[in-house]
């Protein structure tokens, strides 16, 4: 599942590399406002190619999920012990600090402080 996923997140990247159609927000195309990840494609894709001013300024969460992506493709690749020593060393670390709690409530109060505050923060991919 990790191979797949992180599969999907590569060919997202590279259709939106060339500008060639890419999947579109759900979220925006149901509700009509920006998801908590609007701009993370663009923000991964500036971070890919070196430009980290231009990703934090996209999104700030293009790091954390770049990582994320990275241990989830990597352990994916791993021989079958050693992903479930992997899976299990990062449940227990999980279960220790809360992180992917933490990060969730963080990205969701940057994704509020983006549509109250700064709502051109936002890119506008209708036009």
């Amino acid at each position: 599942m990790g191979l797949v996923i992180g599969a999907a997140a590569l060919v997202h990247l590279v259709l939106m590399r060339f500008d060639l159609p890419a999947w579109p927000c759900v979220v925006r195309s149901a509700v009509g406002i920006p998801c908590p990840g609007c701009g993370l494609s663009r923000a991964l894709t500036a971070l890919l190619h070196g430009q980290w001013r231009d990703a934090l300024h996209l999104h700030a969460f293009a790091p954390v999920i770049l990582g994320g992506l990275v241990l989830i493709s990597g352990m994916a690749l791993l021989p079958e012990a050693a992903r479930r020593r992997g899976i299990e060393a990062v449940a227990r670390f999980e279960r220790r600090t809360g992180l992917t709690a933490l990060l969730l409530v963080t990205l969701v109060g940057y994704w509020l402080t983006r549509l109250l505050f700064f709502r051109t923060a936002f890119i506008d991919s209708t036009r």
